[in-house]
């Protein structure tokens, strides 16, 4: 039940910082061919690598859950 517990707080800590991180870019002007590209704000200030770590918290979160799921116990 605690693997549940943590990967369900994970994947939600995960999820959430990809969300603000992702919508705040929009806030910006910034403009690809007259179109706004969040993945190419985050590019320009170098957060890139910040989303992939959220989606991989987020990842490694539901891994967790789901493996706390199926875990028998003894």
């Amino acid at each position: 039940m605690k693997k549940v517990v943590l990967g369900s707080a994970m994947l939600l800590a995960g999820l959430l910082s990809a969300a603000i991180l992702l919508g705040g870019t929009m806030a910006n002007d910034w403009t690809n061919n007259g179109m706004r590209s969040s993945l190419w704000n985050l590019s320009q200030y170098g957060l890139m690598p910040a989303l992939c770590i959220f989606i991989g918290i987020a990842i490694l979160g539901l891994v967790i859950a789901v493996w706390g799921i199926f875990e028998k116990n003894d």
